[in-house]
């Protein structure tokens, strides 16, 4: 063992203060809690010996994260697998609360081992899955599909091209990894010879890499995920051939560790299935239907955007949904961690338009682009009933008004200080929606708050303990207040300044749909209808982390199969609305829609018991799942899995051959197999599918429709 280094230990007490300074990109995610890292450097310091399970480890509040590396190598390059490893349990120790150590080991064959001596929780790297390794510790649900590459120098001479060709050549790896275990399988069946060369246990394979591109040695191997990011920055490296396809990376903890196990799945099944909504680009229209996408940047109140019974409710969402429907796209809505962030995030790429109650302003209007208005309304102070009254613009002063800074309220108010000089502004929490600071008022814990006008006409269709105290912009009379046709403010649609394109079919689609009946429907809908709010407002999804009545039995059942309990409430809800006794037209039972035949093949019988019609459906999913090959990526395997539930597999497996020959990828499904699916009501090609005709259209709407409730139930409810 080294002897102990003052130098060391003073990097283990720096290091944490330099992650969160000097290394933007590798930060955690916003959250209720960040977690402080406390690297140990495990040949200097030992982290104690624990086998507890996630129960005991959230008691104690304290993840123990075993990585390969040591301080140098901890502050890895941003958007490496390394990297993204360290960013995701960081964003899972924020989620379950918990203060998140480190433990940095500086030889990769200590890790398994240092894992089953309990000196950490988990290991999460890029832990190739091998049947050896499954024998001795857990695998969580793999976090990436790779290929294993051989690597050498670019423009060296004589190098490999077939895998018999390696007879003989020297090809350096460390003997503990997966790499190793491929060459020798491959020198005793295609290329006879001594070909591995061992090198130091400490040595990294982005090191080796480097090595091979500076000559120092001829050949070694990588995953394909890290040598995409090496080939960023490193133009010397030359990919020869992959010596072994479909090897999934995943995270471990111990056998003995069911619950962190299940904590984990449920969590990398999100990052799987929910990584397409963190993809940021700033394309204008053209770039969007490439993609085939639009992305609606909104905040979840109940005007704009929630979950009712495990639908997507909300004026703006249906407005949303309306434009989606008009461009021939996929709507995924997309909600910033608080209010202020809707502009940052559209500027940045991380969504296409803001549909949120975005009122006009020239402030605004320096930073983003503004459609044709569809709603008009007036600024109101509200207050009390019953409590102070503001009788005119001049008594403002004397009375706090609770705002947040990034609302249009806080640049009114700033612009009236003008005229009356300074006012009594409070910033309220970027978090907090103007219906919650409403909710203040009427408790009596702030005295006065300011609201658009539509927002105050939905709250006074179910409350009566709130009124309009004063009217900050001019209306002519009460009932003029109220009137979303004619007031002084516009609230519009936004886009990037650049993207004139988008704009424009905003402005179209806008003065397309103001006059017609399914936007005035929608405007009704929300503002006009006080019984419809009012349970809407009672029964809203997601309140106290539930999505339906099932939620217990669902994540009983999800953690057995290693799903994320909220993509089966997803599935549930796409099925049943929720209801165990519905039955379909060819007689598919329960909450989970399993043929009574399917059922009784399986085990099971009286599919309209809850727990009964819960265990059948998720355990058919994963059985659908398993007949996939294991070497597609895992979201478009769930993804094709769903498609098997909705139209049966063989289906999905002949629109995957006809993907393949009309040049689709046959392994991924939006923009690929799922454009292919409807292809099979056509005679042209269901008459040479072996599994013949099929309403494609179906199961492309099915999965598009689980995928975008499941990525918002995953925005509503955290665990």
């Amino acid at each position: 063992m080294p002897g102990r280094n003052p130098c060391r230990r003073l990097l283990i007490v720096i290091l944490p203060l330099l992650l969160f300074t000097c290394c933007e990109d590798d930060k955690p995610a916003p959250g209720p809690q960040r977690p402080k890292d406390v690297v140990l450097a495990a040949e200097d310091t030992d982290p104690g010996t624990d086998t507890a399970d996630f129960a005991r480890i959230k008691q104690q509040g304290s993840l123990r994260v075993l990585i390969p590396g040591d301080e140098e190598s901890f502050l890895p390059r941003a958007g490496s697998p390394a990297s993204q490893d360290r960013q995701a349990a960081r964003e899972f120790a924020v989620r379950h609360g918990l203060e998140i150590r480190f433990i940095l080991v500086d030889r990769r064959d200590r890790l398994i081992p240092m894992l089953l001596e309990g000196r950490g929780d988990v290991i999460a790297a890029q832990l190739t899955v091998t049947e050896e390794r499954a024998e001795r510790i857990a695998f969580t649900r793999p976090t990436a599909t790779v290929e294993e590459i051989l690597v050498a120098a670019r423009g060296a001479a004589d190098v490999p091209k077939t895998t018999a060709e390696l007879a003989g050549r020297e090809v350096h790896v460390r003997q503990s990894s997966s790499f190793a275990d491929t060459l020798r399988a491959l020198a005793a069946e295609e290329a006879p010879g001594p070909m591995i060369v061992a090198v130091d246990e400490r040595l990294d394979t982005e090191s080796l890499v480097f090595r091979v591109s500076e000559g120092a040695i001829p050949l070694t191997v990588a995953d394909s995920n890290l040598l995409d990011a090496i080939e960023t920055y490193n133009d010397r490296v030359q990919r020869l051939f992959p010596i072994a396809r479909g090897r999934q990376l995943a995270w471990a903890v111990r056998p003995d560790n069911p619950q962190l196990k299940a904590a984990l799945d449920a969590f990398l099944v999100e990052h799987a299935m929910t990584g397409h909504t963190q993809r940021r680009f700033v394309h204008d229209l053209d770039g969007i239907k490439t993609w085939g996408e639009i992305r609606v940047l909104t905040r979840n109140n109940a005007v704009n955007y929630f979950l009712h019974r495990g639908q997507q409710r909300g004026f703006e969402y249906e407005l949303a949904k309306l434009l989606a429907d008009d461009l021939g796209l996929r709507l995924a809505m997309v909600v910033p961690p608080s209010r202020d962030q809707l502009i940052p995030w559209l500027l940045e790429g991380r969504g296409d338009v803001i549909a949120a109650s975005l009122t006009v302003t020239p402030e605004r209007e320096k930073q983003i682009a503004f459609s044709r208005p569809y709603l008009f309304v007036e600024e109101l102070i509200v207050g009390r009933k019953g409590g102070p009254g503001i009788a005119s613009r001049a008594e403002l002063k004397q009375h706090p008004i609770h705002v947040r800074r990034s609302s249009n309220y806080y640049q009114t108010l700033k612009a009236m200080e003008a005229e009356l000089g300074p006012l009594q502004i409070v910033e309220a929490p970027e978090t907090l929606e103007t219906e919650e600071l409403i909710a203040r008022v009427a408790a009596g814990e702030i005295p006065f708050t300011a609201a658009d006008s539509h927002i105050v006409k939905l709250e006074l269709t179910y409350r009566d303990d709130i009124e309009v105290a004063l009217a900050l912009t001019a209306a002519a009379d009460s009932e003029a207040l109220m009137d979303l046709t004619r007031g002084s403010k516009q609230i519009a649609l936004a886009v990037r300044p650049d993207n004139p394109k988008l704009k424009a079919r905003l402005d179209a689609f806008v003065k397309k749909i103001y006059r017609g009946v399914e936007y005035n429907v929608a405007r009704k809908r929300y503002f006009d209808n006080p019984k419809r709010i009012a349970q809407a407002k009672s029964e809203r999804t997601g309140a106290g982390g539930r999505l339906s009545p099932y939620d217990e039995l669902i994540k009983k059942y999800s953690a057995r199969y290693e799903f994320d309990w909220r993509l089966m409430t997803a599935l549930c809800f796409q099925e049943s609305r929720f209801d165990p006794r519905a039955r379909s037209w060819v007689g598919a039972q329960g909450l989970f829609q399993v043929m009574p035949a399917t059922g009784k093949a399986m085990g099971f019988t009286r599919l309209e018991d809850p727990e009964i019609g819960i265990h059948a459906g998720i355990r058919y999913l994963h059985g659908l799942l398993k007949k996939l090959d294991p070497k597609i990526e895992f979201r478009h395997r769930v993804r094709f899995a769903m498609a098997g539930y909705n139209a049966g597999i063989g289906h999905v497996a002949d629109a995957r051959r006809l993907a393949r020959q009309l040049g689709r990828d046959p392994d991924k499904w939006f923009n690929h197999v799922a454009d292919m699916m409807p292809l099979l009501q056509k005679p042209k090609y269901y008459r040479k599918a072996r599994h013949g005709y099929c309403r494609g259209s179906e199961p492309k709407k099915y999965v598009s429709e689980i995928q975008n409730r499941y990525d918002n139930y995953v925005k509503i409810v955290k665990k």
